[in-house]
């Protein structure tokens, strides 16, 4: 190989190095700037989620529809007007990137969840699956669903012909490793955030669905 040659080629591994480097800065830096999730805040926790996305699927795609009736409380779920936000594509932490909700519509959805957790077979405790979010658990079992502070979306786990109910009609999307990777069920739902007063009240059927 001529010497031209061999400069090229190392130029061309050289750019294509800085070009990938330069991508990862990137990445990382969104990826922080989601908060707390579910892994340590830390380049090890970000090469764990990059591996992850390699098992990510499509959110909008119909799972394992499982057996029985629709809840009776999304029986009459309107669709949600509007797009869709968009979604980062981080599966941990999994959050919306735009229509984020203001902080008073996210103390009242968290209030939702509060108040539900004064039934006799529910209670709250930290999140397994967020690890420092408060989250709505049935008493000595599974968790039911958590608010995220920063953007007031949640993620709920709803029996999955509700979950498909809810994503066809755009409340939702599927958690892209939901029934892949992290123990997290098919019906492993988010939530987009409550842009209007009205809207919480849906999400508030949702989640009485998801305890159901």
């Amino acid at each position: 190989m001529s010497t031209t040659r061999r400069s090229g080629v190392a130029g061309v591994v050289v750019g294509a190095a800085a070009a990938g480097i330069g991508w990862a800065a990137r990445d990382y830096r969104r990826w922080k700037a989601l908060g707390p999730g579910g892994v340590p805040a830390n380049p090890v926790g970000w090469l764990a989620v990059s591996g992850m996305r390699l098992r990510a699927r499509d959110p909008y795609t119909w799972r394992e529809a499982g057996s029985g009736d629709v809840d009776r409380g999304l029986l009459t779920l309107p669709p949600r007007a509007g797009e869709r936000p968009e979604v980062g594509p981080h599966p941990v932490p999994h959050r919306v990137l735009t229509q984020h909700a203001d902080q008073a519509r996210v103390a009242a959805l968290q209030d939702v969840v509060e108040e539900l957790a004064g039934r006799d077979d529910l209670e709250m405790r930290t999140s397994g699956w967020e690890k420092h979010h408060p989250a709505l658990w049935r008493t000595g079992g599974a968790e039911i669903g958590h608010v995220h502070p920063a953007d007031g979306s949640m993620h709920v786990v709803l029996a999955p012909l509700d979950a498909r109910v809810v994503v066809a009609r755009r409340w939702g999307e599927f958690h892209p490793l939901a029934g892949r990777m992290l123990g997290l069920p098919e019906g492993y739902v988010l939530l987009y955030p409550p842009r209007t007063d009205a809207e919480i009240g849906y999400l508030r059927s949702i989640l009485e669905a998801a305890a159901r």
